[in-house]
């Protein structure tokens, strides 16, 4: 089969029409030679029952009168008769009686059956009867020699006239392979040149209206389409061409621009953490090379989530650029400013020892101290930095970022606004921050703090008027870890928002307590972050406290930093109306370090100014601060606002301010911060004082 499917059409066509053909003509011929067998032999074996029939009759006489000789005459009456081999009558007993053989045939044994044949013979058996009575047998056999002969003449004939049909249907099929074929394989031809060529002018000419003509006129029709197609195929493919030169011209682009967005930070245009981790590691092999020094700088704006919190992340983008911009102008064209993320930048500044980094550390601190006025704010930032130096510090890219970033924290820790170089003993100091973190937030969870609450003291009436609450820290291991070391961290773990609010609640509960058994003047100040006016539902978070604890709302008041409250903000006014509303009083604390103008504390819900203990410290030595003092006092009374003095440690620095009429004090000269339980006893010592 698989021989006939790789065969041509055409010889398909002539094999199935001469396999058809002669399979007809053999089957057509074999029934003819078995017909004329079967009729043959029928008509042989009438012949012979004839004959029997007759030498039947003619011995009935002879049988009845034992006459065997009469009975061979009559046998020997089939002498003329052709192809009898043998005659013989039996008696009833069937017994030969008489016989007659011209070629002396064998005589065989009486057969059952009436007909048939023997050997090569056919035989047939009749009955003699008289009076319906058998008396005898009639036996006769013909020879099939001369049938045989006749069947093979005649199968001869068939054959020869057999392979003239298959001739003639050769013939016929050779005919009708022209007439069918031909246009079929025309057809194909057609189709393999189109193929070939791809010309798709090239026609099928139609020879006649049959299925075969109208396939050719379909095909015709089929190859127009195929022909419009392809013209409508080539436009289109000329016009992606053009779309594909402007798609690959766009996409060069926009390779260009992922690329450099990839090693460039989006926003301010500096490369990027990947790129500056490139650049380090290929300054640290040339500096190799040439046994040079090169130092790399970590930057963190002090603070300056304040300003995003306050004014907004589009006003802290603004600062972000500008920043950028002036210490990019600060750095020689061969040092690499990056952008870390945030508010972080990173400075390489090859073949630099440490006196140029310290140069260069100077310059950018001073630059980034200058005012920025943005959308009328005058914003001032600070900024801390860290320095390693290669090699002493490290000799491969991550361990001079790692001692990098480590001495900026230290800056941090110390003060900020300021660098420091990296020293091995600040990695004491880190693994301490690291470490510190850890049990920060589990206690944190665990509730370990105490609240201290610091007395705030009338400078009229020499009595407390009030209290700061200050968190405290006790671990179990370490005893006593100072605010100024755990607030920061939670500030930047972003954890102080849980902090103050777990203070104010406690805070709220405890001088609840003091007021019902002290007086109702005493009010209570706490300490509250910037960080919880980033949610909007800090109105909501206070009510529920005061709700939940039964505090006056009148006798709360926050204490914001100066920094935060100086950054005008529809926001936070918006904010600071709404805690108003509740009663609560709003405190400016540290007043005097930022830039808070006239107009800004007007329009600010405010109740009272904190002046920072850094202009108390030196009254009595500097005139300067005495002179801030005085004028702070005074702006805040025209301002109808109470002024409170923190910090006082002397009975100078107490004759000072009241002489200019400051309204409250609290500092070590009056009492240090106190658990409750001990300021109870100084509250009940003060009535007794008082009493007496």
């Amino acid at each position: 089969m698989s021989i006939f499917k790789r065969l041509p059409l055409r010889r398909k066509r002539m094999s199935l029409l001469l396999l058809i053909s002669s399979t007809v003509l053999a089957l057509a011929t074999a029934g003819f030679a078995l017909h004329d067998w079967y009729d043959s032999r029928q008509q042989a074996t009438e012949n012979l029952r004839s004959q029997a029939d007759i030498i039947s009759t003619n011995s009935i006489a002879a049988l009845t009168f034992s006459d065997a000789e009469s009975a061979r005459i009559t046998l020997a009456s089939l002498d003329n008769v052709q192809d009898i081999v043998l005659a013989a009558l039996y008696n009833a007993d069937r017994q030969l009686f008489a016989q007659y053989s011209p070629y002396n045939y064998p005589i065989p044994d009486l057969p059952e059956s009436s007909e048939g044949q023997l050997d090569n013979t056919l035989y047939v058996i009749r009955p003699v009867t008289m009076d319906r009575e058998v008396i005898g047998y009639t036996l006769l056999l013909s020879d099939l020699s001369s049938l045989t002969t006749r069947q093979i003449d005649q199968m001869g004939i068939a054959f020869v006239v057999f392979l003239l049909s298959l001739i003639v249907a050769m013939l016929l099929s050779s005919v009708a392979q022209r007439i069918v074929t031909r246009p079929i394989t025309e057809l194909a031809m057609t189709v393999r040149k189109i193929t070939r060529t791809r010309n798709y002018q090239l026609r099928v000419r139609s020879r006649s209206e049959d299925e075969i003509g109208i396939l050719a006129t379909d095909f015709n029709q089929m190859i127009e389409q195929i022909q419009a197609r392809d013209t409508e195929l080539d436009q289109a493919r000329q016009l992606l061409e053009e779309k594909v030169k402007d798609r690959t011209a766009e996409l060069m682009l926009l390779t260009r621009q992922l690329e450099h967005q990839a090693f460039h930070d989006s926003l301010t245009g500096l490369p990027n953490r990947a790129s500056f981790d490139n650049s380090l590691n290929t300054a640290i092999s040339y500096a190799q090379r040439r046994n040079e020094q090169l130092a790399v700088m970590f930057l963190d704006l002090d603070r300056f989530k304040d300003i995003n919190d306050t004014l907004g992340h589009d006003m802290g983008d603004q600062l972000l650029i500008e920043l950028s911009s002036r210490l990019q102008h600060c750095l020689r064209s061969s040092d690499t400013l990056a952008r870390l993320g945030g508010d972080e930048f990173a400075i390489l500044a090859i073949n630099s020892s440490q006196n140029r980094a310290s140069d260069i550390a100077t310059k950018l601190i001073r630059t980034i101290q200058n005012p920025v006025v943005i959308d009328g704010f005058n914003l001032q930032v600070t900024t801390s930095i860290g320095i390693s130096i290669y090699p002493a510090d490290g000799i491969d890219a991550t361990t001079i970022v790692k001692h990098a970033d480590t001495a900026m924290y230290c800056s941090k820790a110390a003060g900020r606004d300021q660098f420091s170089f990296f020293a091995k003993q600040m990695n004491i100091r880190s693994e301490r921050r690291i470490h510190l973190a850890q049990k920060l937030r589990q206690a944190i969870e665990e509730q370990r703090f105490e609240v201290y609450y610091q007395p705030k003291w009338c400078t009229r009436r020499a009595k407390v008027v009030g209290m700061e609450a200050l968190i405290r820290w006790f671990d179990a291991h370490e005893g006593a870890i100072p605010p100024d070391e755990f607030i920061p961290l939670a500030e930047d773990q972003g954890l102080i928002g849980i902090v103050d609010q777990w203070v104010i609640k406690k805070a709220c509960q405890d001088i609840l307590q003091v007021r019902q058994q002290f007086g109702e003047h005493i009010q209570l100040s706490v300490n509250f972050s910037p960080a919880h006016f980033i949610r909007r539902d800090l109105y909501k978070r206070i009510a529920e406290i005061l709700t939940e604890t039964g505090f006056p709302g009148s006798a709360l008041e926050l204490e914001i930093t100066e920094t935060f409250m100086a950054t005008e903000n529809e926001s936070l006014l918006e904010q600071l109306n709404q805690i108003r509303s509740l009663g609560v009083e709003i405190s400016i604390d540290d007043f005097g370090i930022a830039y808070s103008s006239l107009s800004r504390l007007k329009r600010l819900p405010l109740n009272t100014l904190k002046i920072d203990r850094s202009f108390i410290r030196d009254i009595g030595s500097d005139h300067d601060d005495e002179v801030i003092v005085k004028t702070i006092i005074d702006m805040a009374h025209n301002l109808n606002l109470k002024v409170v003095a923190e910090g006082v440690e002397t009975e100078e620095q107490l004759a000072f301010i009241q002489q200019y009429n400051c309204d409250q004090v609290q500092g070590f000269l009056f009492s240090p911060p106190l658990p409750l339980t001990k300021l109870i006893q100084l509250m009940e010592q003060q009535d007794t004082t008082e009493a007496i």
